[in-house]
């Protein structure tokens, strides 16, 4: 059990050091995977970016596997199904400056900087999308 592809998209602001969020999405998805990064201008006209990286399958994988722990394990603790959108879809959020330093660090914070992450479960007729989820993390234990 798997995913199809995935992406972390990080919304930042011009005060933010742009090069370390990439450098930070970079490790989190591994080799080959291309960070973006598009300039544009916020509601009220300041500048702002959105960098994103998409992975396949495999890469998503790996993505999943940096994540520390006891992350997955709170995961799996506070229920995967919540996580998991109606197009079966899997939605993470990772504290950005834990990110920084080099760990996956799942955020419960709404308040904080986040990369968020999105996953495309690979779901086949009678199973489960939570079942799947769960499959996943239990397998990166």
């Amino acid at each position: 059990m798997s995913v199809h592809r995935g992406e972390w998209r990080v919304h930042a602001s011009a005060v933010d050091d742009i090069r370390v969020i990439e450098d930070s999405l970079a490790w989190l998805c591994g080799d080959g995977v291309r960070i973006s990064t598009q300039e544009e201008k916020s509601t009220l006209g300041a500048p702002m970016y959105t960098i994103s990286a998409s992975m396949t399958a495999k890469q998503s994988m790996f993505s999943l596997g940096r994540l520390e722990r006891v992350s997955i394990e709170g995961i799996l603790d506070s229920g995967v199904e919540s996580r998991i959108d109606e197009d079966k879809f899997l939605h993470l959020r990772i504290d950005l400056a834990a990110l920084s330093r080099g760990k996956g660090e799942v955020s419960l914070d709404k308040y904080t900087m986040v990369a968020k992450g999105r996953f495309k479960l690979e779901v086949y007729p009678g199973q489960s999308a939570y079942e799947v989820a769960r499959s996943i993390f239990e397998g990166l234990i």
